[in-house]
């Protein structure tokens, strides 16, 4: 019936000059075909699969049984469009149409987050520590009973069992430091300091408690480590003592305010916490680390406060935010990260895991701009799973065997935009380089991902389980010829997958080799549009009952 039906309505095209073929599909999906320039249509035996062969090669086909309804038209104006050599381009635009997530404070004192409020915190005592190139003054301090401080120049120790303290840390010094012992949680404010430690931390806090470190309004701070430390205190309880970066802490470190505080790590990491950071707000700029940007033995969160979100600027020798075994969430503001190897990696490797670590990566908010330098550096590295919901990552990544996101469990979008480049080419171990690699499985129900590939043998995405795209954009590009020169020659493809199954949206993808390599391929809806510059588009045929397919092989 339907073939019947299609074969009328061409000659009917023909007999009144129209050109445009609408297919309409019952999710009110359509393509619409110019009939001029259709060679030949056929059907399958079963007549459910209806194939427009076009005349520069492509193939346009679609499921019979998903048609609702056919039409007519002489305008051009929605003749079929497709593209089967995309281009990718970072957008100027996302760096101000990201969203953010604004934080809600909780009021349940039971809240696991209740803490890391400052707003939730009463200060009943300030103390003002005021540095100058040979020494440091502390102002306020008389009477306090549970605390003392020694100073030898221009460093500083402070001893405290007092609640409710607050420090305010100003003044100049090019060999001088901080450190706080404390038994309860305190405020740091940075209000204009500027001191270096040639031989350590230039601040080191040694309390497990919570650190609000507040860089305060219209100010600009800047801390400095050496290349070398001197050896660790050793603790009451005969270990050494961390100093582990430039800024360090044994409990949890969150940052807020509007001030600017520099951070330059000349021999570990620039900022450190053996527990987790949160930074709501403030500009934070990692000028240099010889080590990690961030580094967190726990969890790491970027929000925004209701009056600011912050801006983060990292130039790491080695990663840019690392968590050895934590989440990482990022929910608002802007971040800019350049490094050597990892830009963000979320690890946790234990012979015996706890299964309350939880090493995810989301992504809801916030423009992040990557680019990375080291072999095999990847721009987001996890243990477990990556999900995006929101926000814009813009990432380039140039070492050899590099990916995008290297995702040793499942890959999810639910929107946001990713937008990559992969330059680098087969690494020394003969790793490609890529777009996203997921040990697990791919789904992508919104957002829109756009990635090039531009070394030989590269992959944009490298699935190990199954992928399934319900919704969203999703544009890869991998067109440089296949890797050669290695016994195991590596493909330049798309996709390499085992089953691919397409609901909706629309995916573009553009190969060297195969633009889809899957076991399996199955499309239920959406549009799908496939092209090698070398050899057949699938490596498999597509069972298609719904959508659009477009394809093109290999002259």
């Amino acid at each position: 019936m339907k073939k019947t039906f299609i074969a009328v309505a061409l000659i009917a095209t023909q007999a009144l000059q129209a050109q445009i073929l609408y297919v309409n599909n019952a999710d009110d999906t359509y393509q619409a075909i110019d009939t001029k320039e259709t060679k030949e249509v056929t059907f399958d035996e079963e007549q459910q699969l209806v194939k427009f062969s076009l005349q520069d090669g492509a193939i346009s086909s679609f499921a019979t049984k998903g048609v609702e309804s056919i039409s007519l038209s002489a305008s051009k104006k929605n003749a079929l469009t497709y593209s089967l050599n995309p281009t990718v381009a970072f957008d100027t635009a996302d760096s101000g149409n990201y969203n953010e997530v604004t934080e809600v404070i909780p009021e349940d004192e039971l809240h696991d987050d209740y803490g890391d409020y400052v707003e939730k915190y009463t200060v009943s005592r300030v103390v003002t520590i005021t540095f100058s190139e040979n020494s440091v003054k502390v102002g306020s301090a008389a009477g306090l009973d549970g605390f003392s401080y020694t100073t030898d120049g221009a460093h500083i120790v402070i001893n405290s069992e007092r609640s409710n303290m607050a420090y305010r840390v100003k003044g100049t010094s090019s060999n001088g430091s901080l450190k706080i012992y404390s038994l309860k949680k305190f405020l740091l404010m940075a209000s204009g300091v500027n001191l270096t430690n040639p031989t350590g931390p230039a601040i080191n806090i040694q309390s497990g408690k919570t650190v609000y470190f507040t860089i305060s309004n219209g100010t600009t701070n800047s801390l400095c480590d050496g290349s070398t430390y001197n050896s660790p205190v050793i603790g009451a309880d005969g270990t050494e003592e961390d100093q582990k970066g430039t800024l360090f802490s044994e409990g949890q470190l969150i940052f807020d305010g509007s001030g600017t505080l520099n951070v330059t790590s000349l021999g570990g990491h620039a900022i450190c916490s053996d527990d987790y950071i949160r930074v709501r707000s403030g500009n934070i700029n990692i000028v240099e680390a010889a080590k990690d940007g961030f580094r967190t033995k726990d969890k790491f969160i970027v929000t925004r406060t209701a009056a600011a979100a912050p801006t983060i600027t990292i130039n790491a020798t080695n990663n840019g935010i690392d968590c050895s075994e934590g989440t990482l969430t990022i929910e608002a503001g802007k971040l800019e990260i350049t490094s050597g190897s990892e830009a963000i990696k979320v690890e946790y490797e234990d012979s015996v895991p706890d299964p309350a670590v939880i090493p995810d990566v989301y992504i809801k908010g916030g423009y992040i701009k990557i680019s990375t330098t080291g072999e095999k550096s990847s721009a987001i590295k996890v243990t477990r799973d990556y999900i995006q919901s929101g926000g814009i990552i813009q990432a380039e990544v140039k070492g050899n065997g590099s990916k995008i996101v290297n995702c040793d469990n499942n890959t999810t979008f639910i929107g946001g935009r990713l937008t990559g480049f992969a330059t680098g080419s087969v690494s020394s171990d003969s790793t490609s380089a890529g777009g996203i690699k997921c040990n697990g499985n791919i789904t992508i129900t919104d957002g829109t991902i756009a990635i090039e590939c531009s070394g030989r043998g590269s992959k944009d995405f490298n699935c190990n389980g199954t992928i399934t795209i319900d919704g969203g954009s999703t544009t890869l590009l991998s067109l440089s010829g296949n890797y050669t020169d290695i016994a195991d020659d590596k493909k330049s493809r798309a996709i390499t997958t085992g089953t691919i199954t397409v609901n909706g949206g629309k995916l573009v993808a553009s190969a060297f080799d195969n633009a889809i390599s899957a076991t399996g391929i199955e499309i239920g809806g959406g549009s799908i549009n496939a092209y090698s510059t070398t050899t057949t588009a699938l490596n498999i045929e597509a069972a298609q009952s719904g959508g659009w397919l477009l394809t093109k092989d290999a002259e």
